[in-house]
């Protein structure tokens, strides 16, 4: 009993370990230099390149704790846990798009030909006028109409003056965006006083798409299509080129209006660069649990347009194998295509793992993990516009987890099968929300997770088993204080109600989120997480972009599973630490990133790695 009972605690250790995030990826993309933070929902810089999703291990206790005599099975945590650096966000089925910062200032986007003047015929005498009637006109409200028109009925008028209230009509759509637009006073037959001003509202005849090469250009034609309602507004067709500009897919897009073959009408011609489509990432951190190494590489390779339709390949590798005596090797194989212009996306992700304890004296034991996840989702954007986007998300997720001893499959804890075979089947539905502004951004993530017996999941006599409901959600704050001076804030919560398998529960300590803390020491069924970073830029390059900079820091998080749980905790579950961060980019690409957390809630369990020191270090390069 001692030795099965201590052996759990060093698989609930290594839960956590390396992993890669997408959402990093489309950092790596873009590589903005506006960077949040390497714990953030979704950062801008290249912390991390990767999005690993498997569960090893679980992770709630310290590898030094002894575990007595009556300490009964029963009482320890459940089978294996997330592998990664931070697990929480990796259960949300897909990254925002971009990272919350602030906005950008606007610029000019489209060019525009001027439109013709209107050509008068020659002065004729007085017309008397009984009413003015406004064809043609979908954005004047009858208030305005009646203001244009009541200086001139009732009265006699010349063509001049009817010209003049054209005009001013013109103006107004000019005013509004609506730059193809406009008002004339067209050939008529005046009939007891009624004369008409047509208001000729723009439309655009085509979209011409240059410059592209393996894309289809129905890509580019679908989106921009989507700000080309009529009447036509700059405006809106702006928001769509400023939202293909982000796009990691294009390095220039601009874009021209001609006139058309008929009045009112317009050729938009939008001429892009695409971008290199193959992506490429190497990485070292100490962002893994100790029990199966602290120090991994990784390599991630990507390319963004497999197919011609924007379709995305992404393959990543992390070990433990390289830097240390770690046997850790994680995979992350995912796919998404966009359907629709909206960028509403259909993901597959498929992230196998493998893990052996190394730590002595647990090594003697000869203890392994084994994860496949096979997840498929959905997500479809209702509002997107360079200022905000809204989100709703669907998705399935089935995972097969195993733990051995001495190459036979041994269950650890209360909830996993005899043979230590955990499966879980689990509908996901998510949201989310950015919103930037001058000062800064918002980003709310909200997932609900239902846990079912679908294809064989586990469902044993006693808790935790495959059912349960659970939230997670986050928000997170990026303001900017100054223009050296960043502020980050975030918050991570998770609520559950029931007994949640470790792969599900939410996990604090580590580099990622509660610094000073070796990674992912505790975990529980419920749990939340708040952070503050305050970056301090004090290097800049050519590009006037961040360079060096200090970012002082604090993180507070705790972990509580439900009562019905029989899994226990063990010791304190209340962490807080304080610290200072160092982020140095010496060449474009290469990015590099320091923390020294000081934890001001001492721990009985604590180790002797590293980051038990409260260091943390991450390197990426992205060529």
């Amino acid at each position: 009993m001692i030795i099965s009972n201590t052996i759990f605690l060093v698989l609930s250790f290594a839960s956590i370990a390396a992993s890669t995030d997408l959402e990093d990826l489309k950092l790596h993309q873009k590589n903005s230099k506006y960077s949040t933070s390497s714990q953030t929902l979704s950062p801008v810089g290249l912390e991390s390149p990767n999005h690993f999703c498997t569960e090893v291990f679980t992770s709630c206790s310290v590898l030094s704790q002894t575990v007595t005599p009556d300490s009964p099975n029963e009482n320890l945590p459940s089978g294996p846990l997330n592998p990664r650096p931070d697990p929480n966000r990796d259960r949300f089925l897909q990254p925002s798009p971009e990272s919350p910062q602030p906005e950008q200032p606007e610029q000019p986007d489209i060019q525009n030909d001027p439109p013709p003047d209107n050509q008068l015929t020659p002065d004729t005498p007085p017309i008397p006028v009984t009413r003015v009637e406004i064809t043609g006109s979908t954005i004047l409200t009858p208030e305005e109409i009646n203001t244009l028109v009541a200086p001139l009925e009732g009265r006699s008028v010349t063509l001049v003056q009817l010209q003049d209230t054209a005009d001013k009509i013109t103006e107004i759509y000019l005013e509004r965006g609506y730059i193809t637009s406009r008002a004339i006073v067209p050939e008529q037959t005046i009939s007891e006083g009624v004369v008409q001003i047509q208001v000729i509202e723009g439309t655009l005849e085509r979209i011409d798409i240059e410059g592209t090469q393996r894309l289809n250009p129905n890509y580019i034609r679908d989106r921009v299509q989507l700000g080309a309602e009529k009447p036509l507004s700059t405006a809106r067709l702006e928001d769509q080129l400023r939202l293909l500009r982000a796009n990691p897919l294009f390095e220039t897009v601009e874009a021209s209006l001609r006139a058309g073959t008929q009045e009112g009408q317009s050729v938009l011609i939008v001429r892009v660069t695409e971008a290199n489509p193959f992506q490429a990432g190497i990485s070292a951190d100490n962002y893994s649990p100790p029990s199966i190494g602290s120090e991994r590489l990784g390599l991630n390779l990507s390319h963004l347009n497999l197919t011609g339709r924007g379709d995305l390949i992404f393959v990543s590798y992390n070990t433990t194998r390289l830097i240390t005596e770690g046997e850790s090797d994680i995979l992350d194989f995912l796919y998404s295509i966009p359907i629709n212009a909206m960028n509403g996306t259909i993901q597959i992700r498929v992230p196998p793992y493998w893990n052996t304890i190394i730590q002595e004296p647990f090594d003697e034991f000869n203890i392994d993990g084994q994860s496949q996840r096979y997840e498929i989702s959905y997500r479809q954007p209702l509002i997107r516009t360079p200022i905000q986007e809204f989100a709703l998300s669907v998705g399935y997720a089935y995972q097969r987890s195993q733990t051995f001893q001495d190459g036979n499959g041994t269950a650890f804890g209360l909830g996993p099968e005899d043979d230590g075979v955990t499966r879980t089947s689990v509908f996901k539905f998510g949201q989310d929300y950015i919103r930037r502004d001058r000062f800064g951004a918002w980003a709310l993530r909200s997932q609900f997770s239902i846990g079912t017996e679908l294809f064989g999941a586990t469902n044993t006599d006693s808790l935790p088993n495959s059912n349960f409901l659970s939230w997670l959600g986050q928000v997170q704050r990026v303001q900017r204080l100054g223009d050296d001076h960043l502020l980050i804030v975030q918050g991570d919560v998770q609520l559950s109600a029931d007994a949640l398998f470790p792969a599900q529960q939410f996990v604090i300590g580590g580099g990622l989120s509660v610094r000073g803390y070796r990674q992912n020491i505790r975990s529980g069924d419920n749990g939340f997480r708040f952070s503050v970073e305050d970056r301090f830029t004090l290097i800049r390059d050519q590009a006037e972009q961040p360079q060096l900079q200090l970012a002082p820091f604090i993180d507070v998080g705790t972990v509580w599973n439900n009562d019905e749980n029989p899994n226990r905790l063990f010791g304190k579950t209340f962490l807080v630490g304080v610290g200072m961060g160092v982020l140095w980019e010496p060449l474009p690409g290469l990015n590099l990133r320091l923390d020294y957390g000081v934890p001001l809630v001492d721990l009985q369990d604590r180790g002797n790695n590293i980051q038990d020191d409260g260091f943390y270090f991450s390197v990426t390069y992205t060529p």
